[in-house]
């Protein structure tokens, strides 16, 4: 009977001595949820800062796009007045004064 009662002491001491152990990693997974909920915030953030980041860049890239189409159609009407212009040149060295 002795040895049934000791092995009941043991075996409560065990589990009391469990019990206490349990504490720090209550605390350690309190701390751990904690962190995984400021990385979820963190990375909502980093999502929307992403997000931003892409439509500015596609405003600045549509911009440059309309920016190029206009110098390209600039540069297309230099072309044909310059080529013009030659032309009303080469005509006139053409010409022979009447004597």
């Amino acid at each position: 009977m002795k040895l049934k009662a000791n092995f009941a002491i043991s075996a409560l001491l065990v589990v009391t001595a469990g019990c206490t152990d349990l504490k720090p990693l209550e605390e350690r997974v309190s701390e751990l949820e904690g962190q995984v909920s400021q990385l979820k915030v963190d990375l909502a953030k980093s999502a929307s800062n992403a997000a931003a980041a892409n439509r500015a860049t596609a405003a600045s890239a549509s911009a440059a796009s309309g920016e190029a189409k206009q110098a390209l159609s600039i540069a297309e009407s230099n072309t044909a007045a310059i080529d013009k212009l030659n032309a009303k040149i080469d005509q006139m060295f053409r010409k022979r004064p009447d004597s």
